[in-house]
């Protein structure tokens, strides 16, 4: 009997251990859309240090609402852009200032303050440096689609 319970201890563990793998995977296959243009450019704001990126995602099917994209290991919702015809959604990237001053001290009371370096986002999605992964809702269950290339758009203003 000790032997049948380990194996069957065994065996439930396994189990349980080969449905929790599966929970943030990039569906591949058929998706109710197409992404027809996805682009990033970058943005330097009016004050110093302030810049970000901006995503913005076209698909093909208007009753598909995309949630959030995650590009350069970082993660932001997208908002619908309700000024063009074609379902186009927006995501802004704030990147941090790295000219932030630290009171570094011996004394580690004296450091009260000081809020630790934003690290970036942990993704489960291997996605390269001009990939993305946008996810959206369908049926109240969240998919995942792996857009290939975001192509860089270059600002023309000059500062």
């Amino acid at each position: 009997m000790n032997k049948l319970g380990i194996i069957l201890s065994a065996v439930i563990i396994l189990l349980a251990f080969s449905f929790c793998s599966a929970s943030k995977e990039i569906t591949q296959g058929n998706h109710p859309f197409k992404v027809t243009n996805a682009t990033y450019n970058t943005w330097v704001g009016g004050q110093p240090g302030v810049k970000g990126i901006k995503v913005v995602i076209t698909i093909n099917n208007t009753e598909i609402q995309l949630d959030s994209v995650v590009f350069r290991n970082k993660k932001t919702s997208l908002k619908k852009d309700i000024s063009t015809e074609s379902p186009t959604f927006v995501g802004v990237f704030t990147l941090p200032n790295p000219e932030k001053d630290y009171i570094l001290h011996k004394n580690p009371l004296n450091e009260y303050g000081n809020t630790p370096l934003n690290k970036s986002l942990n993704t489960p999605f291997a996605v390269k440096k001009n990939e993305a992964v946008v996810s959206y809702l369908l049926d109240n269950k969240t998919y995942y689609y792996k857009i290939d290339e975001v192509k860089e758009i270059k600002s023309t203003v000059k500062y």
